[in-house]
């Protein structure tokens, strides 16, 4: 089996969709000879948004203290194998390959037995930890995928759990109030588990409860830590972050936008619980890079900014980032989304903002039938909007709406923004 058959064979179990539970996943582990046992370490993170960005930060530090770091996230920006990384570097298409060969045969002898398949998700988990156990890392940071409970991800257990924030997000598998949300992604706490989070409102007491009933240290944003910003730019950011043990000054950190100074406050507080030490927290934070989040490009004209603000939060998070770093300048918006996510009620916030806005088709075509919608929605906001479906022309267009001083934004699905980051990617490539 090579690479391309092995993404084919894994992208046929997307026909069993997302199905919550740890049943598959824990019987799947086992007949791997659950690797996620040989992890020495292992922080697990939960969020609405920001757990990527906390998740790069952590990794970051690890690897400057010199630890051998995994990393798992989802989704990618350019090819799959991005989502598994060991010491920052993606997982080759060949031992891609052959791992999920072993992954493929075990899922096959379940179904054989009658036993139910596991999902997609659940063979890249299992996947990503039998590579992690194998390369014998000494920290594993693992995102969580859907909520935290019974994400297949939670078979870890966790030496840290972070929990980022709560937001109204996957309503139709983790419940429709705050709590209910909560308490889902508070399942990753464990009962040998420190607990960082920078929660706040209904969901702290969820997880402070969740954290009490295992007799775990909670650790929260704005009572045990705290931040503040002597620079916030769109240029640089720095942050000063004062912990239990140690005030950290003019901490360095090249990601943009006021949301990235609690990920960043959330990351040292959980780095310092591991034992790493301030130079590491330092270099680690300040070489971290997490593309496609709030990801400037000042060197185009138009220049270009990247974010998949893709829910109410995120866009929240980016509506504050253009008024306070952007405050004066005509935007373009170049938006596509998921007609699962909350699009009228986050494109609300970022209308206000836009002089004009061009829609294209996420790539993932199974969930963006709708997706000319938000023209519509445009319109009736008194945007004046474009539908064009092909991601390449929809970016061509967009340009020529654009004057030189305008910043275009590209916003929306992941997936959508990561096409677009591409196509620039090809052109700066060619100019080169």
């Amino acid at each position: 089996m090579d690479y391309q058959q092995a993404l084919t064979k894994l992208h046929q179990l997307s026909r069993f969709g997302i199905s919550p539970g740890l049943e598959r996943i824990e019987e799947l582990s086992r007949r791997l000879g659950s690797p996620e046992r040989r992890l020495p370490c292992c922080i697990h993170i939960a969020g609405t948004n920001g757990k990527g960005s906390v998740a790069a930060m952590l990794e970051s530090i690890l690897r400057q203290a010199g630890r051998k770091t995994a990393l798992f996230t989802s989704p990618h920006l350019r090819c799959h194998t991005e989502r598994y990384r060991v010491n920052g570097r993606p997982i080759s298409e060949e031992r891609f390959a052959a791992l999920f060969a072993r992954v493929d045969r075990q899922i096959a002898a379940m179904t054989a037995e009658g036993l139910a398949s596991p999902t997609e998700f659940e063979a890249v988990t299992a996947l990503a930890l039998l590579w992690f156990a194998e390369e014998k890392v000494d920290c594993a940071v693992i995102e969580v995928g859907l909520g935290g409970l019974t994400d297949s991800t939670n078979i870890v257990n966790a030496d840290v759990a972070v929990i980022t924030n709560v937001g109204m997000d996957h309503m139709d598998f983790l419940g429709d109030t705050i709590p209910e949300i909560a308490r889902y992604k508070a399942g990753i706490i464990k009962e040998h588990s420190l607990v960082v989070t920078a929660a706040s409102g209904e969901a702290l007491p969820v997880i402070a409860a969740r954290a009490a009933a295992l007799q775990r240290p909670l650790y929260r944003l704005g009572q045990e830590f705290a931040f503040s910003a002597p620079l916030l730019s769109c240029q640089e950011t720095q942050l000063d972050v004062t912990t239990p043990q140690h005030h950290y000054h003019g901490l360095r950190l090249p990601l943009l936008g006021r949301h990235q100074l609690s990920n960043a406050a959330v990351a040292v507080q959980a780095a310092e619980l591991l034992g790493l030490g301030e130079a590491a927290i330092r270099s680690g934070l300040a070489e971290v890079s997490w593309p496609a989040r709030l990801e400037w490009r000042p060197q185009l004209a138009p220049q270009v900014l990247l974010d998949g603000a893709h829910n109410y939060q995120g866009m929240e998070a980016l509506r504050a980032a253009l008024d306070e770093l952007w405050p004066q300048r005509r935007i373009i918006g170049l938006l596509g989304m998921l007609s699962d996510k909350e699009r009228r009620q986050s494109l609300q916030l970022l209308l206000p903002r836009l002089s004009q806005a061009v829609i294209t088709r996420p790539p993932y075509l199974s969930r963006s039938e709708d997706w000319a919608l938000l023209a519509d929605m445009c319109r009736s906001a008194g945007v004046e909007a474009a539908a064009v479906e092909d991601n390449r022309a929809a970016l061509a267009y967009a340009r020529q709406l654009a004057r030189d001083d305008d910043l275009l934004l590209v916003c929306g699905s992941l997936y959508m923004v990561a096409e677009i980051r591409n196509y620039l990617e090809e052109e700066k490539n060619n100019v080169c």
